[in-house]
């Protein structure tokens, strides 16, 4: 066993791509992925690998045959997961040893996330590093006992004879292996940690937690290879905006101008790579997506909202253009991701040279835009060039003696030209796949976009996919399935995909005022609760049955905010537009459940103090509710007339105290600047009605129906302003505990 182990840690220890290993071996074949409803899967339904999908019929062939289980967990824009299949699953020599030994079993991550989650904590235990492919080596009863990711060829095919010997001649001993990690595993699913209160302290302490860990030279946190973090930007601008944390706005603002600047950063097409391999983000990993354009239009769509700068709106809206343009199908829904591979290599789509410059542009504006894009003879990527900026717009702009007008413009100008050309090439591989929980989230960003920049076709575009999902992804018991692909639904939705479809009904009923949505919405949630809920605990699992060998739940936020991060704001929304008990009920008891390992490990769950946050101290966004969702608020700032405007819609039957109710026994509807110096004047506060209620004798004063309250602004006041607002609704029967809430006018 000892040296079976040190072979293994010798393999763990050769990942470096073989870029020389022989190519495709012929052979005509299909296996049993051919028919599944995934791209990934069928991209290795010729390999001579005798591939199973997961499911009992692969289990029952273990544990008949009594073989170990080799499972391999990718995608099908995954680059590792394409040089992987070249080098050893198409292998003719090293299939025969994999069908030997093993009974082989392929699962696309996208559409089964909880058997992604649970295997991959085996393969960090065992590594201490994960990544895609993920490959294991589970007994016959689904329990881990060695893992790694990718493997080069040679390495590969020693592993495999050598385990399948293990197996022969240590098999209990690979079996106690394999009980004594999923033992972990369990613990760390399941684990239990200590409700803790979430005070403005504790997410201000978490704040600089993470901000300690931000890279102040290059944006971004820690070193390469780096990611957008997105959950993470979410939680800072929220501190920003309402804690007025200065130091969190830079942070976000300084890691999305280097990405602005950057390779990671489609210049030409629009939209954002996965992740970039250098400090500079100049080199991306070149999948694009569908949950990171989802992320990054609404973190600059918050980060535009608190700063003013056009750049971010801009951004925002060149990456819903190419989401709409690229990965949106015609019936309305979704697809899942751009490959990082064309013509067989990564990242040739997204290339040039100061040759195809000239060619496109002409030698005079070639060589400009060169000049603005580091275009260079040697280039920075195998001889050709990631288009970036050398320096920020304002800096380039200064350098090239035009102003920043122009300096758009004339970008503009060369994008529209070089994409125009770039349409010509082969392009990547599109996953055609509709994943619930990534078209919610991509709806609750457009929907969320339409009202910050007061755009009507983003809303159209976000009833249009809930249409689609409606029609094409509901099960006739009134639940959902996960994935749509070739014109077929399946695989029953898990947690996520409840929460992020919540998520975008409560958005859309934002961006529409239609009702519906938010009934759609608290449907939804109210399924949820039912078939995933942990009464015990307050949380929620990933699926509502397992087939694994363990029912877990995903706290820690990854690329995504886990499930349970992503109820916490819905639930939070819902308590605000809604007057039922229960959402604030389960509200409370999921931030209980969650509020401890927040406290403990912030920077893995910065969507949770976020969801804390939004719970205890209300929303920051462009639309918030007001008592149990009976006054709809928007703030914004009339730069023209230098006022601040407050517009509020309450809801027919009910209405709010004046700023002079008549009575002292009434909270009066109060407007106020954080800061005294922000006002030029007196608040102005509309005309009231004067009326009497059925439960009070006295006359009183109130606003009913659409009003607006006016600030007037000194010139000192910025692109944003933080304003407080007091209210207390009534109908004509009762009235509800006074509210104070934040708002932030742009």
């Amino acid at each position: 066993m000892k040296n079976f182990i040190a072979a293994s840690s010798m393999a763990l220890a050769l990942l470096v791509p073989n870029m020389h290993a022989t190519g495709k071996d012929s052979h005509e074949m299909t296996n049993r992925l051919a028919g599944a409803a995934s791209p990934y899967l069928r991209q290795h339904a010729n390999n001579p690998v005798d591939w199973y999908p997961w499911g009992p019929e692969a289990f029952e062939a273990a544990r008949k045959q009594n073989k170990p289980i080799f499972l391999s967990v990718g995608y099908s824009t995954c680059h590792w997961c394409h040089v992987m299949e070249r080098e050893s699953f198409e292998n003719e020599g090293l299939a025969k040893i994999l069908n030997k030994h093993f009974v082989a079993i392929k699962v696309d991550r996208e559409r089964r996330p909880d058997v992604d989650e649970t295997y991959m904590i085996a393969t960090q235990i065992i590594t201490r590093s994960g990544g895609w492919p993920n490959s294991l080596f589970l007994t016959p009863e689904l329990k881990p006992f060695y893992a790694g990711t990718y493997f080069p060829r040679e390495t590969f095919a020693k592993l495999l004879t050598e385990i399948g010997n293990q197996w022969v001649i240590n098999e209990k001993a690979l079996i106690a292996d394999g009980e004594k990690i999923s033992d972990v595993i369990k613990q760390i699913l399941n684990r239990r940690v200590e409700a803790r209160t979430i005070t403005p302290e504790v997410l201000a302490k978490a704040g600089r937690e993470i901000i300690a860990s931000a890279d102040i030279f290059n944006g971004g946190f820690d070193t390469a290879p780096k990611f957008p973090n997105e959950p993470t930007l979410m939680f800072l601008l929220q501190l920003a905006a309402g804690h007025k944390d200065g130091d969190a706005l830079e942070a976000v603002t300084r890691t999305l101008d280097f990405m602005l600047d950057g390779g990671i950063h489609d210049h030409v097409g629009g939209g954002f790579h996965r992740y970039a391999t250098d400090n500079e983000w100049r080199i991306p990993h070149f999948e694009k997506m569908l949950y990171n354009q989802a992320q990054m239009v609404r973190v600059l769509l918050h980060a535009y909202r608190l700063t003013g700068r056009e750049r971010y709106a801009r951004a925002a809206e060149r990456t819903i253009a190419y989401v709409e343009r690229k990965l949106m199908s015609k019936k309305g829904s979704f697809y899942s991701a751009w490959d990082a591979d064309s013509e067989g290599e990564e990242g040739t789509f997204y290339v040039w040279t100061p040759e195809q410059f000239n060619k496109v542009l002409g030698k005079t504006d070639g060589a400009l835009a060169a000049k603005i894009f580091g275009v260079t003879k040697d280039g920075n990527f195998e001889g050709k060039t990631i288009l970036h900026f050398l320096e920020n717009p304002q800096k380039l702009a200064a350098t090239l003696q035009i102003s920043d007008e122009q300096f758009t413009k004339v970008v503009t100008g060369f994008r529209a030209k070089l994409d125009k050309v770039r349409e010509k090439r082969i392009a990547p591989h599109l996953d055609e796949k509709t994943v619930l929980s990534w078209n919610g989230m991509m709806i609750a960003a457009i929907a969320e976009a339409s009202i910050i920049l007061n755009n009507p076709h983003y809303v159209e575009l976000a009833e249009k996919a809930l249409f689609f999902i409606e029609n094409n992804m509901k099960t006739a018991d009134g639940g959902y399935l996960r994935s749509y692909f070739g014109g077929k639904a399946e695989l029953e939705a898990q947690q996520e995909d409840y929460a992020y479809l919540a998520l975008a009904y409560v958005h859309t009923f934002d961006a529409t005022k239609n009702p519906v949505h938010l009934k759609k919405a608290q449907e939804l949630t109210t399924h949820m609760i039912k078939k995933f809920g942990d009464p015990d605990t307050g949380d929620f699992f990933m699926v509502a049955k397992s087939d694994t060998f363990i029912r877990g739940k995903a706290r820690s936020d990854g690329a995504i905010p886990s499930g349970n991060s992503t109820a916490l704001e819905v639930l939070s929304m819902l308590t605000n537009r809604s007057p039922d008990l229960e959402t604030r009920n389960r509200g409370d008891a999921l931030l209980a459940a969650l509020s401890g390992l927040a406290v403990e490990s912030p920077r893995s769950v910065a969507y949770v103090l976020r969801g804390a946050n939004m719970m205890r101290s209300g929303e920051v966004g462009p639309v918030q509710y007001f008592a149990q969702g009976k006054v709809r608020v928007e703030a914004k700032i009339d730069k023209a007339n230098a006022t601040a405007i407050v517009s509020l819609k309450i809801a027919p039957g009910w209405h709010i105290n004046s700023d002079k109710p008549l009575s002292e026994d009434f909270i009066p509807t109060k407007l106020e600047t954080q800061s005294k110096k922000a006002l030029k004047g007196a608040v102005q506060y509309p005309a009231a009605v004067n009326k009497n209620l059925k439960f009070n004798d006295e006359i009183l004063a109130l606003y009913e129906g659409d009003v607006e309250i006016i600030a007037p602004l000194a010139k000192e006041v910025g692109d944003s302003l933080n304003l407080k607002l007091t209210l207390q609704a009534c109908s004509d029967e009762i009235c509800l505990e006074p509210v104070e809430g934040k708002l932030l006018a742009r």
